[in-house]
């Protein structure tokens, strides 16, 4: 093949597969188009990638949790479906901390309203972990959940410490950063 033959098949493979983003090594932020992501960076305490992803100027739905959660889930590395992250221990949230940018990002955490219980995307109970990194500032409030039947839960800047924290959202908020995970049980 020639070059010209090498270059129209990548951009061909490029316009079939628009879930896929460019990475930059160190980056700890998506681009401001979403075109480049932050990561995929490997957390050998999970044995999982972790992406940065940005919303790519999608109206709608698709900056809610439900929309960030199906874009997640779109997902693919090393032959992996992605999810939303879970962040079940202090390796994990240490690593999250380390490489990538404070922000509002959406995890795949729910906080449930009638149970008064947590569920992460995989199923797991998130209350059996013993870890947590809710924003005092949220946690020590009274919780109203309306008519709601759970709320989405994202990371947000801790304002006195400038740390990631927890906090739970109505289910209509926006964020356009969302965090993927992809469990590949290796490098």
């Amino acid at each position: 093949m020639n070059k010209k033959t090498i270059l129209t098949s990548i951009f061909i493979l490029t316009a079939m597969l628009p879930s896929l983003s460019l990475a930059e090594v160190g980056r700890k932020a998506p681009s401001a188009d979403g075109l480049i992501s932050a990561g995929p960076y490997y957390n050998p305490a999970t044995k999982s990638y972790f992406e940065l992803r940005r919303m790519q100027d999608v109206p709608g739905k698709q900056t809610r949790w439900f929309g960030a959660k199906d874009l997640a889930e779109k997902l693919v590395f090393k032959g992996t479906q992605g999810h939303l992250a879970t962040v079940k221990n202090l390796e994990t949230h240490q690593f999250i901390m380390r490489n990538f940018k404070a922000g509002n990002y959406w995890i795949g955490l729910q906080y449930f309203c009638s149970s008064q219980s947590l569920k992460w995307v995989d199923g797991t109970d998130a209350g059996q972990s013993g870890f947590s990194a809710w924003d005092t500032q949220w946690s020590n409030t009274d919780i109203r959940c309306a008519n709601m039947n759970y709320m989405p839960v994202h990371y947000t800047t801790h304002t006195a410490t400038k740390a990631l924290r927890w906090r739970a959202s109505g289910p209509n908020k926006g964020y356009v950063l969302y965090l993927v995970e992809y469990p590949t049980g290796k490098e």
